[in-house]
């Protein structure tokens, strides 16, 4: 009886591995299907889920990276290989000691059945031969192998069609982007002081230096002492010092507020905006520092950890935010994460009218998902945000104020490979939204865009087909600086928003005095015009 179940099991390997691969697959896709694509896997295929994911964007990523992904699939395959050649030799050894030979009855099959082909091409010799590791196990360890290659083969060929569908697509909205021209005329001081933007804090914790300086501190200038918590955290009081000075009816803060979205980081952020003084209205909207950050040392692509931020980031807003926002906030239920991903979808816009009819609009434009490291600088508002601004601005008229994390458009200029993962796909669509109304009333309905990201300083107008205007200016770091080809100034900044009675936007960027320039100078923050 053993060397019966001995004999099927060891003639039946290949043919059961091949039915047990040609069932696993529809069932895969069946489960997938019916779950919307949440499918339990063990831990091992989420790693390996998450390499073809990583893969697809691998193109922008750094050679390290792609060999991690690489590393991860080698070593599951090697394992696959050692336990299928593990089991062939055990099979192999087992037969021989046991002197099983091959059974008359499988040589005894009519000529021409399939179960006569595979029992010809499993024995490869009489009935009543002996068996040995040479002839079946060879063959039944060559052909899990040419398998297991097949299908490595048919997944690194569908990875890379997703990879290059991707990045195309990205690439194509990029150049299919608005350009920005500057216009020096707007640089003319003057008008009423409507906010103060600051953007791109990227505060630590723990003495730690910012992510991205860690990661290449050439950006960084020459000479100067990387910042830590402490630097970064004194710069911002003392820009919150010169902004409270100025007593501004709204202090706006554009994204990338923390460097990782941790809570000790938002909580060296909460105690160093305390000086904004409280006539001032205090309005905040994500970067993807702040809810959508990947490193590539701590991944995370099933987005846990992306809740987990965007609860932080609820909690803070309760505390921080000032003013008659709407909608009013709903802070949801922390055991159940899906809810966290949903709750701030339902955030933004947030809406907030100040004195004279200026309307300003939050945007959070991290709808884009990112899984894994190369694109969690993408940006997306998404075709339901967009739609309630929409309805928003249909509702009423005056100057518009919108502000958001990502650039919505890119510089008149050569095209930059790296710049293409970093605006906003959408962002066309805003520009056109607020082209037409401004164009509905053209003295009246000015609009304006702020963002930061690039930490890039710049003032531009984008102008519709049809004749419609938008100003945009992009904020750079407001503790680490202005960038150019690559590195920082170091020199920490705000901006002072003002509209003149003609209906012009003016920009001032404000540097943060030294401080031995804050004891002998007056309070009154130096201006200096962007252009």
């Amino acid at each position: 009886m053993r060397r019966a179940a001995l004999r099927v099991l060891y003639l039946a390997l290949l043919p059961v591995l091949v039915l047990f691969a040609l069932a696993l697959a529809p069932a895969v896709i069946a489960s997938r299907l019916a779950s919307r694509g949440h499918v339990w896997r063990p831990e091992t295929w989420k790693k390996i889920s998450y390499g073809s994911r990583y893969f697809r964007s691998s193109f922008r990523g750094r050679l390290g990276e792609m060999v991690d992904v690489i590393d991860v699939l080698r070593d599951r395959l090697i394992l696959l290989f050692v336990l299928v050649a593990a089991l062939c030799v055990l099979g192999g050894l087992f037969v021989h000691l046991l002197d099983i030979g091959v059974p008359s009855w499988a040589a005894a099959w009519p000529e021409g059945s399939i179960a006569s082909f595979i029992a010809s091409d499993l024995a490869l010799f009489p009935a009543g031969g002996r068996l040995s590791f040479r002839s079946g196990a060879a063959l039944v360890l060559a052909g899990c192998t040419a398998l297991a290659l097949l299908a490595l083969g048919i997944s690194l060929y569908a990875w890379l069609a997703f990879a290059l569908g991707e990045a195309t697509r990205v690439i194509l909205r990029y150049g299919g982007a608005a350009t920005l021209f500057p216009d020096p005329g707007d640089a003319i001081p003057g008008g009423r002081l409507v906010l103060c933007q600051i953007s791109d804090l990227h505060i630590t914790a723990d003495g730690r230096v910012p992510y991205e300086i860690e990661e290449g501190s050439a950006a960084w200038p020459e000479g100067v002492p990387r910042p830590d918590t402490a630097e970064l955290t004194g710069r911002l009081r003392r820009l919150v010092a010169e902004i409270a000075a100025m007593n501004p009816p709204l202090v706006a803060l554009t994204g990338d507020m923390t460097d990782l979205g941790e809570e000790a980081q938002w909580d060296e952020l909460e105690a160093a905006l305390s000086g904004i003084p409280a006539s001032s209205q205090v309005l905040m909207v994500p970067g993807n520092h702040d809810v959508a950050i990947n490193v590539g040392t701590s991944p995370d692509p099933y987005l846990k950890k992306r809740a987990e931020r965007e609860q932080r980031f609820i909690d803070v807003l309760t505390r921080v935010e000032r003013g008659p926002f709407q909608p009013r906030l709903h802070v949801p239920a922390r055991k159940r994460a899906r809810r966290r991903l949903r709750a701030i979808a339902g955030l933004y816009p947030r809406r907030l009218d100040l004195e004279g009819g200026i309307r300003i609009f939050g945007l959070n434009s991290n709808r884009y998902r990112s899984r894994f490291v190369g694109s969690n600088a993408i940006g997306q508002i998404g075709g339901s945000q967009l739609r309630r601004l929409a309805r928003a601005l249909r509702r009423g008229s005056g100057p518009v104020v919108v502000l958001l994390h990502h650039h919505v458009a890119r510089l008149a200029g050569p095209i930059s490979l790296n710049d293409t993962f970093m605006i906003a796909m959408d962002g066309p669509r805003l520009l056109e939204m607020l082209a037409a109304y401004q164009q509905k009333n053209p003295r009246k309905n000015s609009a304006l865009i702020l963002h930061g990201h690039k930490h890039l300083a710049f003032f531009g107008h984008y102008r519709s087909k049809s004749g419609g205007r938008v100003s945009v200016y992009a904020h750079p770091s407001s503790t680490l600086g202005h960038e150019t080809d690559g590195h920082l100034d170091g020199v920490a900044r705000f901006a002072a928003i003002r509209l003149t009675d003609e209906g012009i936007w003016r920009v001032e960027t404000h540097p943060l005095r030294t401080a031995r320039a804050a004891v002998d100078a007056p309070p009154a923050a130096a201006e200096a015009a962007v252009s």
